[in-house]
């Protein structure tokens, strides 16, 4: 494999490996059948860190055809910074990249793998994302999902993979263990009360439990559960309001936001399905929530995680959010024109320096920030050009 290599701001990942590496994963006997699959967003997501501000989103050309590559862009800290490319080289990123923060300016990411490639390559950055070195492999590959990847508080790493297994490692770098499965998860007296439909999210609490979710077929509380010291799963998610009860939910995503963790719900199904905002003590219980927002048939696209604050895009050009545990969500003004057209995954709310969100789209080779003012609409604010090797995945 080519060593990733900085700065990051010259091409998209995909120019030096990605015809060695998409042929090169062997055939892995097949995996156990999965359970039916929760509902997940793209994933397209952004999130703080002590650093600044990270962005996940797609860019390019059509997905079928291997033109999509996705791209992680980073703002550093502090109110007059601007977005700049931070996108590890070395590894195509047609199937996606997850990208998790570890402490101060350092920053890991994963590589989905897409074709025929059955491994995830990581990533580190010890610089806001400005250079990357390679961090070893997860044989398995990563879960399509924006919570796939999540850092202890002590520096260690956990992966939800595409086949359900859950893979730690200590540190950086390190090598990985299998610590559970959907299935053994799903074994557990917590799981098969909410009917455990399949693994979404891992993470840690900041007191460092590991903590899984997923999505319940039978309502009444959210599929969070919290390895016990004997290596069991107990339930750890909220209760849902009586008006909300007997409804399925999906963990959407799950990060942690200082010393609390934040989840985001999908309550119920159609027409009628909400979404919530939780917030969790330091142990990853005691979970207090938002208000209910109901999407009337929208679909949320992506989710950003701006410290305790909550936004969500919504298919339709649409956008909420939400400070935090008790508040009402609130929709931000018409997103501009076109956005509702993008793909999936190709646009994403984060947050903005001085407070609220920015939007960040990605039409082709070009990335816009939008930003909008106190009772305005959006403008924008910066135009980032990034450089897409068209046809070196076919």
């Amino acid at each position: 494999m080519t060593a990733f290599r900085g700065p990051a701001t010259a091409v998209t990942a995909a120019v030096l490996a990605t015809g060695v590496l998409a042929g090169c994963g062997s055939t892995r006997a097949s995996s156990p059948a999965r359970l039916a699959a929760p509902v997940t967003p793209s994933q397209a997501t952004s999130a703080g860190f002590p650093g600044g501000t990270f962005a996940v989103l797609v860019m390019g050309g059509s997905a079928a055809e291997h033109n999509n590559f996705w791209q992680v862009f980073v703002r550093p800290a502090g109110r007059q910074a601007v977005w700049r490319l931070a996108t590890p080289l070395g590894v195509a990123s047609n199937g996606g990249i997850a990208v998790v923060a570890t402490g101060g300016p350092s920053l890991e990411a994963a590589l989905r793998p897409s074709q025929s490639l059955q491994f995830s390559p990581l990533a580190r950055s010890t610089d806001n994302g400005a250079n990357w070195v390679q961090d070893g492999l997860l044989d398995e590959p990563l879960a399509a999902s924006p919570s796939a990847l999540a850092a202890s508080p002590a520096g260690g790493l956990i992966a939800l993979t595409k086949t359900g297994t859950v893979e730690v490692s200590t540190r950086p770098g390190g090598s990985w263990a299998r610590l559970a499965s959907e299935d053994s998860v799903a074994g557990s007296t917590a799981a098969r009360s909410c009917g455990l439909t399949g693994l979404t999210s891992a993470g840690y609490s900041s007191s460092g439990t590991v903590l899984l979710a997923g999505g319940c077929s039978r309502g009444g509380h959210a599929g969070i559960f919290a390895r016990e010291a004997g290596g069991g799963w107990v339930a750890a998610g909220p209760t849902l309001p009586a008006a909300l009860a007997g409804r399925p939910v999906d963990v959407l995503q799950l990060a942690r936001a200082g010393d609390a963790d934040v989840a985001l719900l999908l309550v119920g199904t159609g027409r009628t399905a909400s979404l919530l905002g939780a917030w969790s003590s330091s142990d990853g219980s005691n979970w207090r929530l938002s208000q209910p927002y109901r999407l009337d048939g929208a679909r949320p696209q992506s989710a950003a995680v701006a410290g305790q604050a909550l936004g969500i895009l919504l298919d339709g050009g649409q956008a909420v959010t939400v400070a935090g545990p008790g508040t009402s969500w609130q929709a931000l003004p018409t997103l501009p024109a076109g956005t509702a057209a993008l793909a999936a995954g190709s646009a994403t709310l984060a947050a903005a320096p001085d407070g609220g969100f920015q939007l960040l789209t990605g039409r082709g080779t070009q990335l816009s920030v939008w930003t909008h003012p106190a009772g305005g609409g959006w403008s924008r604010s910066q135009i980032i050009h990034v450089s897409i090797p068209y046809g070196s995945s076919g």
